[in-house]
Order: C-alpha cells, then structure tokens, then sequence
C-alpha cells in the first residue's frame, strides 16, 4: 500500500484509555450529542410500510454514506410505532446480533428500528469525527457486548463510553487528514480487487483449457499415443462384463455428443457412471441407534468446496460398523455435492485421506473411479468448471435448497483424454493453480496490511499524532462545558415527530 504515515505503529495495541495532547479531554458519548433509538412498526399492518419515510435497519448499514434504505413506511406507520423521524446527517451504530459495531452516517432524513443507537452530534463535536472515533474503539465497545454467541450491547452501555475529544478546529483537519490517507489505500484495496478478479479468470480460462485438450496441444503434437481415450473406455467396458459388475447405463458410443464440447481426436465422452461406481452417503439422525455402533468422522457439504475440501471443522457420528465400513473413503474418491445453492451443485474435489476412517453424509456424493488411467483430479477439474452448467440444468430446486439425484450425476459427460495426456494436463494445472494460489496469498496479505495500517491511522489520529496541535484551539474540555451551558444534551422529541434540525459539520467520509 502506498498511504504511510511516519511513526505509526502498524499493529497496534488495544486500549481503552490513553495519555492525550493537552488541549483534548475523555467525553462519555451521552455527553456529545442527542442519541436515541428507533422501533419497529407492526409487520402483520401492511397499511405501515411502503410509504415515502426511509426506514433503516442494520443490513443497510455500509460504513459510510448512507443515501437510501431497502425498506420504507407511512406516516401512520411511524406514529403509531416507537420508531422516530431524524433529520440528517445523524451517525447509526448497530447494538445487536452479529452485526454489533456496524456504522454509517444518514445522508438523508430517516427512521431506523431499535436494534440501530442513532445520534445527532452537537456543536461539541463533529459528525465525521465522531464515525472515525468510533471505528477507532469499535473493538473495545464490541468486548462489552453481553449474551452469546452473538453478543448485543444496550444503549446505556453504549453512552457510557468514552472518546478522545480534540478541539473543533483539530478535529477538521484530522478528519481531513484521515480521508486523504484512506483514500489512498481505498485505490490499492482497488487494485487488490480487480487483481483477484484477474486471478479468477485466470483459473477459470486454465481449467477450460485443460479438459478441453487445448491446454496441452502442443504436448500432442510432440508426442505420440500409446492409448486413447477410447482404449480405456473399452478396457473399462470389458472389465466390467468379466467382473459381473451391471452396468446402469448406455454405453459412451450411445452418448450423444453432438451438443457437447468438439475433443481432440484421441479423446472421448462417456458419463461419469461408466467411469465409476457412485454412492451416497450416510444420513444424520440422531434418533438412530445402531446395534454395533463406532464414531467416525463424516464429510458435509460444507466440508467439499470448489476445488478443496475444508477441514477446519470435521464432525463425527454413531454408525454402524458396516456402514462405516462400506462408506470409508479411500484416497482419490471424487467427491461431488448433492444439494446446497443451485450454482454450487456438484461442487467438489478429490479426497487425500488425511484423515482416517473418513466416512461422507448422503448430501454428498462418492465417485470412485474403475480403472487406474482416470485421474480423479481431471474429472473434478472438469465437474468444477464446465461441468457447472450440467449440474444447474439437471439439479431440482426446492423452497429453499436445489438438489441433484444420483440418477443424474451418472450422466453427467466427462472427456476421457489419453492416460498419458491426462497426467500431463494435471501436472500443468497442478503447477499453474500452485502459483495461482501463491499470488492469492500475497494479496490476502497486502489485504491484511491495508486494514492493519488503516487501524494504525486511527490509532495515531486519535492519540494526536496524525496532525499537528494549534494552542491557540480553544480546549475541547472548554468548549464542552459551554455547550453544555448552552443547551440540553438531550433534546426532547415528541413520538412520531421531527427532531430539531441539527447544525451539521460535514466532509466526506470514506
């Protein structure tokens, strides 16, 4: 990032209260404005909603400017509810749920619920100075969250906590200060974006090309076949008539490719369900009690991701042995999704076997392959990508999920390339996808930085180093007590109707 501040500590410790510059004093946030909180009309009254009043709840909060609400109500709406109408600007902070410490300002007069604290500055203080003091302790405040899981913090304790009040003219210019620099690392959070874009188009254009053949070929150009894809389809056919094993499918000369992606010559179509045997897995229930029962852990959706499978929380159940038994995955089973959002039906990847006695549950699908020349990684590769359009036509969608029969996944068409040229495609996509992720890396990293050395600026424009003091500012601790003199900290509003119109100080906020 190119925005650096001389002295800034860009990892900063979290404190509550610290040493100030002479001119500044602690304010308790009561004491620097009007605050309230808003209310929620009847939902079951439709004669409340849909009128020219902005409502604001907490999913519209943005952390900035916020010009419009998703929803609105009547005027009836807001007279016969506790929600109230403010004039903007006014600063928002989230009190519930896991939202607790989201911000913005209104740009625009409005209503909000009471899971929002609201609060019109007065001429103590300014509006934007405000927002950033809170981001500054936004972390400290979230710690005085009570409940759960997912913590709330009640006005009360809200308003009982303090912020470092510089004097008025100070806090222009660290207002100032502070849209310069993060303006700056808003264009490198940018440019950090548009180059994980790039990188996602990078991988998607890889994988196209690789199970389609073009990836590798000038690689058959140079070398010559020694089997074809149709060689290890007839291997696998013949295979299956001396093992007994039925098979539940037309064979891949009775596929019909003509609406299918055109394959280099030595390359074939068949449908997953000739290229292995595919099963479900175990359903949870946990009234089920089995006779001879072991505890194994099982794969989820959430655990098969596009292209990895995620273990950073595995689950165990009560089976039965043989079910354990006959569901145990075995390195190299593809694993493909059988339900979840419609675009991310039959997302997965390959199982490594890093963990033992791996069993899966029944939303997803185990496809282990017949024969040695087929390479699981290049037929997850091809499910993940052009695959993608087959599992959103054929899933079924229900109220709230989509989902896939084993019926279907059986014919999903697969590219069957050549033994050789299949390992050469995956030791290609192998290594590019291994620079691929190096660079995510680096950019999560410069992501990290940039949201580091922002903290790192607030840190230090809230300690008084990020612009110079003038001792001829009149001291915030002054200015506080002759506001106070001059009016109630807390104005009384009547239900329903209008607050006084607020004297806004206002610059752009980030």
């Amino acid at each position: 990032m190119d925005a650096t501040v001389e002295g800034i500590d860009t990892d900063p410790p979290a404190r509550t209260m610290w040493d100030l510059p002479r001119n500044w004093c602690w304010a308790s946030l009561r004491n620097i404005g009007s605050w309230t909180s808003g209310g929620t009309p009847n939902s079951n009254e439709p004669k409340y909603y849909g009128g020219p009043i902005p409502w604001i709840r907490i999913t519209d909060l943005n952390e900035g400017q916020l010009r419009q609400a998703e929803r609105t109500i009547t005027q009836l709406g807001l007279t016969e509810s506790s929600a109230k109408l403010l004039n903007a600007p006014f600063l928002m902070f989230a009190m519930y749920g896991a939202s607790i410490g989201k911000m913005a300002i209104s740009e625009i007069d409005a209503a909000t619920n009471q899971a929002i604290a609201c609060c019109q500055p007065s001429d103590a203080i300014y509006i934007d100075y405000l927002f950033w003091a809170l981001q500054r302790s936004k972390r400290n405040i979230i710690s005085l969250g009570q409940g759960g899981a997912q913590p709330n913090i009640s006005q009360r304790i809200l308003l009982d906590c303090k912020i470092p009040l510089a004097p008025l003219p100070e806090q222009r210019r660290i207002v100032a200060r502070i849209d310069e620099l993060f303006a700056e690392i808003a264009a490198g959070e940018a440019a950090l974006a548009d180059a994980r874009k790039g990188l996602e188009t990078f991988r998607r254009a890889l994988l196209k090309a690789a199970v389609t053949g073009e990836l590798t070929r000038d690689w058959r150009t140079n070398v010559p076949t020694s089997e074809s894809g149709d060689d290890v389809l007839k291997r696998i056919g013949k295979n299956a008539a001396s093992n007994g094993r039925k098979r539940r499918i037309a064979s891949a000369a009775r596929l019909d490719s003509s609406d299918l992606q055109t394959l280099p010559e030595t390359w074939s179509w068949a449908q997953l369900g000739e290229l292995g045997e595919i099963v479900g897995g175990i359903t949870v229930d946990k009234k089920r009690k089995p006779e001879t029962a072991v505890t194994v852990p099982y794969l989820r959706v959430a655990n098969v991701q596009r292209g990895h499978i995620d273990l950073s929380e595995v689950k165990s159940i009560v089976v039965e042995r043989t079910s354990a038994e006959r569901l145990r995955l075995q390195k190299g089973d593809l694993l493909l999704n059988e339900g979840g959002d419609r675009d991310k039906i039959g997302r997965g990847w390959v199982w490594d076997g890093s963990i033992p006695d791996m069993i899966h549950q029944n939303h997803v699908f185990r496809v282990r392959l017949h024969d040695k020349a087929l390479n699981s990684y290049f037929v997850s590769h091809y499910a993940n990508e052009l695959g993608r359009r087959f599992f959103v036509e054929q899933g079924k969608q229900t109220t709230n999920l989509a989902s896939i029969s084993l019926s279907k996944v059986m014919t999903l068409p697969v590219p069957v390339p050549p033994p050789a040229e299949t390992e050469e495609i995956v030791r290609r996509v192998s290594e590019a996808l291994s620079i691929a992720d190096d660079t995510l890396a680096q950019l999560d990293a410069e992501a990290a930085d940039a949201a580091r050395l922002k903290q790192a600026i607030l840190k230090a424009a809230f300690e008084g180093r990020l612009v110079p003091q003038d001792p001829a500012d009149e001291p915030a601790s002054a200015l506080l007590a002759r506001i106070a003199a001059e009016q109630p900290a807390q104005p009384v509003k009547r239900r329903g109707g209008k607050t006084p119109p607020i004297k806004g100080r206002r610059t752009k906020t980030s």
